[in-house]
């Protein structure tokens, strides 16, 4: 299996500010550098709708998980997006594999997380990840 990279891209509440949004999102990649991946941060770059951020070089908001094999940390990526999105009151994470796009919009339940698993799998395949 190849290594991976995705993208969880974060809808804030309508009344976060740049700051804010920065804050929530240094505290998503703290979490998810728990998981057993190459690399978590920032998503850096222009900025692209649906972002925010007080410094131009930083996309709040986006994070990217990369060089890892993904497969075996898909379930748990899905899990702890749900909990932080419970946690931090934002709407919902929408994380990007290949052509795959899912939106965690809260708390998923473990019988859920498989379809979750499924469709970030199928984004990986299109992208030349194979199994």
């Amino acid at each position: 299996m190849e290594p991976s990279e995705l993208v969880a891209r974060v809808d804030f509440d309508e009344d976060v500010t740049e700051e804010e949004a920065e804050q929530h999102t240094r505290d998503l990649v703290l979490l998810l550098e728990d998981l057993d991946v190459d690399e978590v941060g920032m998503a850096e770059g222009d900025a692209v709708a649906g972002t925010r951020s007080a410094d131009p070089a930083l996309l709040a908001g986006a994070v990217v998980v990369a060089g890892a094999i993904l497969k075996p940390v898909l379930a748990g990526l899905v899990t702890l997006l749900g909990q932080w999105i419970e946690q931090s009151g934002q709407r919902s994470v929408t994380v990007e594999c290949g052509d795959a796009k899912v939106t965690v919009k809260g708390r998923v339940a473990t019988k859920d997380v498989e379809a979750y698993v499924r469709a970030l799998n199928e984004g990986r395949k299109s992208q030349g990840a194979g199994d």
